[in-house]
């Protein structure tokens, strides 16, 4: 009973698949292997179900079976090689997310298993590449074409994909007899994707280039620097260009071999001028120019601290012409505040003197008008009447000064006259808000009568009862009323 609650929960979907690839014949497998897909994502990479999963996997040998399946024809399975593809990318998932925990499974899974997973995918790879290759480049089967290639790139990416996981299977990868045989097709769309691969594989682990063979790296640099030379598409040039500088780049005596191998190739580098790929054609060419890696090298970091300086310049100056944007810009926006608020005082001004006039004239017009009609009327007037107007003109005029100065002068009071005022209200406020205090005070005083004698004792009445209690402390001494 221990040991079955002990035991693992394996997952009931890889049992149930497990046993379907069990009873199904060949043709219909791969049809189930791609079930994995839904499986592999409830149960993403680096989880604990996702461990689970892919142990699992590889304990019912359903991966032995994926890598096994590769093998076969696609041509005549359901889904072609976009089923070949898809199979490469579960392949891929599963082997980047296994984690064994037994010494001898781990050991060979990475040492049989591995190996024969990568080629396998090359096989497949080189499957595709045929068939691309016997499919006529016309405008009818262009589609047919472009989804071969989508397929080739996916398993290529496949590959990529598990030496990143494994960088030991590096070797495994350049030393496959299948890489070469892609490298060497005359197809240039394949070739591509077979260039672009290996600057990936040199990347994953940089040591490789000195384990591998001398032969097979002459192999690869004549089939690249054959691209280069004899190949007319300037993609396949650029490609074989990167995974040539690549190459020398992390194998420095490369640099010694190319200049002394190729003697001849500078010159025909001249013709992809101008070609899209420029800087890394003109590196080559210093490259082939130095001699050797050692010289090359020198130049490479002289390029380096040039290229550096520059940047440095570059960063320097632009740093200095945003600062100078700024100043300048905050200079502008303060001149042009500056000239606004300039001109709007001049406009202001210039308000100011145009009202001034208006009201001068304006009197002016008034005077000239009240001149006129005093002038008619004298005309009117009989003589005797005259200077009895005048006078009554001075005194009408005399009001009006008067009226106008007491209006001036009240005005100019009006500010001390407000202080009193609120003074005045202010005392009014206090005196009201005392005599209702004493008004409240006098009410609670004649609420409550406090009186001394009691109610009814009269100066008789006391002498009486003074009487009687001195009467009756004689009678009754200290001693015998204790």
């Amino acid at each position: 009973m221990s040991a079955r609650l002990r035991s693992p929960v394996r997952d009931k979907r890889i049992i149930n698949l497990a046993a379907e690839i069990a009873e199904t014949k060949d043709r219909g497998t791969p049809i189930l292997l791609l079930n994995l897909r839904e499986i592999l994502a409830s149960a993403p990479k680096g989880s604990k179900d996702g461990i689970r999963i892919r142990n699992e996997c590889w304990e019912f040998n359903i991966l032995q079976v994926l890598v096994l399946i590769l093998k076969q024809d696609f041509s005549i399975i359901d889904g072609d090689w976009q089923t070949a593809a898809s199979l490469s990318a579960i392949l891929s998932q599963i082997c980047l997310g296994i984690d064994l925990e037994e010494e001898s499974q781990k050991k060979k899974y990475n040492e049989e298993f591995l190996p024969e997973a990568i080629n396998n995918l090359f096989l497949v790879t080189r499957r595709i590449q045929a068939r691309h290759g016997n499919i006529p480049d016309r405008p009818s089967l262009q589609k047919d074409r472009q989804r071969l290639m989508m397929c080739y790139k996916g398993v290529l990416e496949s590959i990529a994909q598990i030496t990143y996981g494994y960088p030991e299977l590096a070797s495994e990868v350049l030393e496959s007899p299948w890489l070469l045989q892609l490298l060497i097709s005359d197809d240039p769309s394949t070739v591509s994707g077979v260039m672009e691969l290996l600057p990936k594989i040199l990347r994953c682990n940089k040591n490789v280039i000195n384990k591998i063979d001398k032969k097979l790296k002459f192999s690869i640099m004549d089939e690249l620097i054959y691209k280069l030379t004899v190949n007319k598409d300037a993609a396949i040039a650029s490609s074989a260009t990167k995974c040539v500088l690549k190459i020398c780049d992390i194998h420095k005596p490369m640099i010694d071999v190319l200049c002394t191998r190729y003697k001849g190739l500078k010159p025909i580098l001249n013709k992809w001028e101008n070609a899209g790929f420029g800087r890394d054609l003109r590196e080559l060419m210093m490259m082939l120019q130095a001699g050797n890696a050692k010289q090359a090298e020198s130049e490479r970091f002289a390029r380096a601290a040039v290229v550096i300086q520059t940047i440095w310049r570059g960063f320097i100056t632009r740093k200095k012409l945003r600062k100078a944007d700024k100043a300048f810009s905050k200079f502008q926006n303060t001149y042009r505040r500056r000239q606004i608020v300039m001109e709007r005082r001049k406009e202001e001004a210039r308000q100011a003197l145009e009202l001034e006039r208006r009201l001068k004239l304006n009197r002016q017009k008034i005077l000239r008008e009240f001149k006129e009609k005093q002038l008619h009327t004298i005309e009117i007037l009989p003589a005797a009447h005259v200077e009895k107007y005048l006078q009554n003109e001075q005194i009408q005029a005399a009001i009006k000064i008067q009226r106008n100065w007491r209006g001036f002068h009240s005005r100019q009071t009006m500010d001390e006259k407000k202080v009193l005022i609120h003074r005045y209200k202010a005392a009014v406020i206090l005196q009201r808000g005392v005599r209702k205090w004493l008004e409240k005070m006098r009410k609670k005083r004649e609420r409550f009568h406090f009186t001394i004698k009691p109610p009814g004792l009269t100066e008789n009445r006391r002498v009486e009862l003074q009487q009687q209690i001195t009467q009756f402390r004689d009678e009754n001494p200290v001693s015998l009323r204790r």
